[in-house]
Parts: C-alpha cells; sequence; structure tokens
C-alpha cells in the first residue's frame, strides 16, 4: 500500500521551497505542492505503482507557450525536471523533481488530406483513437489505450500495424519541441531542425518536451482478430508452440500480426492475432466475417486441432471495429499494478533462446508476470538503421522485441519486489549473453541507476549523431531523467 506523503519522512527543504518558487514564477500555471488538495491523487495516477514517489511540484500546462515558460524556470533554477505524459514512464512522478505533467494537453486532429494525425504531448492511445475512428483511419501506436502517445513513440513504438507501416517512429512527420532554453522549435523533414526530428523518433525525452506530435495516419476501420490461448501443459508443448510462432511469424503478410506471450506459470501460450488487410476483411456496416476471410489466419488457426502445436486452441476470433475493439482488447490484462519491467532485442530467436524464456516463465519464475514476444518485421526490418535514431538491433528481417514483465503484491519487508526484480534481470541478462541488444523501453528496469546508461548499445551505430545533436539543443543536459544521451562534438556531421 502506497504511503502519503504526511506520513513519509519531510521532503528536503530544496524542494519544500520549490512549489511556492514556481507559483510566484508562474502564476498563470496550475501547481501542486505537498501540501496542496489534490497532490496525493494526481501522484498515484501511474500504472505502474512502483514508480510513484513525491515530486516536489507538479505543473500543469495546457498549451505550449506554458510548458515553454516551465522549462525556462526550470532551467535557470536548474531544477531536476521529469516529464509526464501518459504516466508509464521510470521517472514520472520521481522523489522531490519538478513534473511537467502534459496530462492536459490531449487534443487530437486528424487531417484526412494530409493523412496526418497530430496528438498534443500528454495525450494516451485511447485519446488518439477515439478520434481516428471518426475519420476511418489509425497510426502506428502500442495495445494499451492508457499508455501515452509520444512517450510510446520516442522509443520506437511498436503495435499490431507496424509489420505493415513500421514502427511508430518510422511514421514521423513534424514534431513541436521546447528545448532547454525554452524555445519552441517546429521540426520536420524538410527545414533546418530536421535532424532534431530524426533524433526524437527512438532518442526519447533527451532532446526536449514535445508538446505536438504529427505521424502518417493510414486507412483502418474493420480488422479481423482477438485472442487465441494455446494450452500447451508441459515444458516440451510450449516449446513447440513459441518455436513454430517464430518460424512462421515473418513469412506471413504483412496485414497479419501475432504476438505471442508467455505467462509466467501458467499452462497456456496465448496470442495476440490481427489481419489489418482493409481489402480481405469486409467493411461493409453489419457485415459478417470469419476466419477464412484471412488465408494467413485460416492456415494457422482454421484447422481442428491445437495452433503451433498446442494440444488445444480456444480461438476468440472475429470481426473488430480496430480503435473500439481491438487496440481496448489487453487493457484488462495490462491493469495498472506494481511492475518491473526490462526489455531486449534479438536478432532471431534461437531454439537455446526459446528454451531459456520457456523456462524462466513455466519453472522459475516470480509468480507473477510475463514474458511478451513481439516479431519486428515485415516493413520494420524494410527501414534502415540511420533512418531515424531508434536501432533496433539492427532490423534484421527476423529481430524480436521481448519485453519481460515482472508483477508483484507489495509486502512489508519489500521481498517480492526483490524476487521479481532479481528474475526480470536474470532473464534479460540470458538474452543479451545469448546475442541479444538493450533497448530504449520507457520503463527499463524502473530505470534504477544500475539500468540507465549502455547507450552505445541502445542506440548502436546511431549514438555519436545523436550526441552532437544533443549538443545543439541541450548543451547543458538539463533534460537527463531518460536513458541519457550525454552532449558532445562528434564526429558524426550534424546535417543543414
Amino acid at each position: 500500500e502506497e504511503v502519503s506523503h504526511k506520513d513519509a519522512a519531510p521532503l528536503p527543504l530544496t524542494s519544500l521551497k520549490m512549489d511556492s518558487t514556481l507559483k510566484t514564477a508562474l502564476p498563470k500555471i496550475n501547481i501542486l505542492g505537498p501540501d496542496d488538495a489534490g497532490y496525493d491523487e494526481e501522484r498515484m495516477r501511474c500504472w505502474n505503482k512502483d514508480v510513484i514517489h513525491r515530486p516536489a511540484a507538479i505543473v500543469q500546462p495546457t498549451t505550449t507557450e506554458e510548458v515553454s515558460q516551465a522549462v525556462k524556470v526550470a532551467s535557470s533554477k536548474k531544477l531536476d525536471l521529469v516529464i509526464a505524459c501518459g504516466r508509464h514512464g521510470h521517472d514520472c512522478m520521481k522523489e522531490g523533481a519538478m513534473v511537467l505533467d502534459l496530462g492536459k494537453m490531449t487534443e487530437v486532429t486528424v487531417d484526412k488530406k494530409s493523412m496526418t494525425v497530430t496528438v498534443g504531448g500528454g495525450a494516451r492511445l485511447g485519446d488518439m483513437d477515439k478520434v481516428c475512428q471518426q475519420h476511418g483511419v489509425a497510426c502506428v501506436t502500442g495495445t494499451n489505450p492508457d499508455t501515452g502517445v509520444v512517450g510510446l513513440s520516442t522509443h520506437g513504438g511498436a503495435g499490431y500495424l507496424s509489420r505493415q507501416y513500421g514502427l511508430a517512429a518510422d511514421n514521423f512527420v513534424a514534431a513541436e519541441v521546447v528545448t532547454a532554453s525554452g524555445a519552441i522549435v517546429h521540426a520536420t523533414p524538410a527545414n533546418e531542425h530536421k535532424d532534431l526530428l530524426w533524433a526524437v523518433a527512438g532518442g526519447g525525452s533527451n532532446f526536449g518536451v514535445i508538446t505536438a506530435l504529427t505521424m502518417k495516419a493510414h486507412p483502418m476501420d474493420h480488422v479481423y482478430g482477438g485472442l487465441v490461448i494455446n494450452v500447451a501443459p508441459t515444458v516440451a508443448m510450449a516449446t513447440r508452440v513459441v518455436r513454430t510462432w517464430r518460424d512462421w511469424m515473418p513469412t506471413q503478410p504483412r496485414t497479419v500480426s501475432v504476438m505471442c506471450v508467455l505467462p509466467c506459470g501458467a499452462p497456456v501460450v496465448p496470442m495476440a492475432v490481427v489481419e489489418s488487410d482493409q481489402a480481405l476483411v469486409p467493411q461493409a456496416a453489419g457485415a459478417k466475417a470469419s476466419l477464412s476471410c484471412s488465408p494467413a489466419l485460416q492456415q494457422a488457426f482454421g484447422s481442428g486441432c491445437g495452433a503451433f502445436g498446442a494440444c488445444v486452441s480456444v480461438k476468440m476470433l472475429g470481426r473488430k471495429q480496430y480503435h473500439t475493439e481491438l487496440q481496448p482488447q489487453l487493457e484488462a490484462l495490462q491493469a495498472e499494478g506494481h511492475h518491473y519491467m526490462s526489455s531486449v532485442n534479438v536478432p532471431h530467436l534461437t531454439d537455446t533462446m526459446v528454451d531459456a524464456l520457456v523456462a524462466a516463465a513455466r519453472i522459475d519464475h516470480p509468480g507473477g508476470g510475463e514474458i511478451i514476444l513481439f516479431s519486428l518485421t515485415g516493413a520494420v526490418a524494410d527501414a534502415k538503421v540511420e533512418s531515424v535514431a531508434y536501432a533496433g538491433a539492427g532490423r534484421g528481417k527476423s529481430t524480436v522485441w521481448i519485453v519481460i514483465i515482472g508483477s508483484w503484491k507489495p509486502d512489508a519487508d519489500g521481498a517480492n519486489r526483490a524476487k521479481t526484480k532479481a528474475w526480470v534481470q536474470r532473464v534479460k541478462e540470458e538474452m543479451k549473453a545469448l546475442g541479444g541488444a538493450e533497448s530504449a523501453h520507457p520503463l527499463e528496469g524502473n530505470m534504477d541507476a544500475d539500468q540507465g546508461g549502455l547507450v552505445q548499445q541502445v542506440w548502436s551505430s546511431n549514438e555519436l549523431r545523436l550526441r552532437e545533436i544533443k549538443a545543439k539543443y541541450d548543451p547543458d543536459n538539463f533534460f537527463k531523467c531518460n536513458r541519457n544521451i550525454k552532449p558532445t562534438a562528434a564526429a558524426y556531421p550534424v546535417h543543414s
């Protein structure tokens, strides 16, 4: 159970002064300090309860200009600034910090003529889906409507449409960024700030506060899909299911996406399944559809036997509206709670890796959690490593993104957290020892001190260019509560 700030140790004197200082400097912006009504309610509204602390002030701007004013004050006074968007990030409620909460900047606009969608810095996937549905379009996003669009997308961002259209970061069109000086910069691929747009497409919050992000939109209405629960009671059967899925997935049409999950201690291998081809899936109002509308899914799930070598498969599939039925389907399974997360990209999911992952989920697990396997193939692999900042283990033709999530119920001595954290870190290190690469997941190890570096592994050959762009837009490394890219005069020239 979380402890109220009134029952906890007092904040440092500098932190106690921060909220009053900010209220004086920013009188038109709503600011909550530790003694204000609503402070506890706000700081507790985080998906991951493990990252909730007691910030010195929660600053809630409503416009880009107000964000600029807040950044200028924070920078001039050298305050510890963190950014909260969807509140899934590791430092969104950092102890003693100034939280720049963009939760009131959630506007979403669709431009059908240019086929783009622009979201405010605090918009969540659910906000985007609600507006996009009205226009029959979708952007590449994640799979939990509660997630912040900007935080997810600037770390790469993968979802049901990634095999068809690439990562979220591959779809950036423009970004409005407030830099460390408080300057408001509009970055596009064609203007003098094109390097900044390139950098935020995978570089996270290292370069400034993104108050508006414009992405490519794609036609999307009804899809065919849902959940399939593959019953695999033995380790050998679960291993067979994962290996068969691994070999099958990269060979399928790009409109097909199947995400594979290994839940801790459960005798099943669930899969989130979708066919998004708008020509194959009937789009007319009231139309019916069956598995046969997708030849690929028919092949995988159409027989009377279990799919991919399972003994039986429980299929909860059907024609679904993409925004209102498919996107929210995992929300209940990805509920808020105490989580410790990490991830790794592997260029190829080897048999040895599969063996280790199945053993970790079935035999030596902490009791709660799951391992998610996401195929970064198709359009994701088309992009060159240098096309955006996101490196992604080299953009190989059979790359798999492995997300390791440990979950627990809090206990008095913290033993459950310690056990869960050790399991997550062990699984990740096993994958890295077998050839995996660091990822830029925004909840990476809940950003413990020993998890914060490894920049070269995350951004690979893009690191030098990123460090020089950092030197241009944030030379003093003001934005450092992240997988930090340190500024330097790199050998890679900034494009003019």
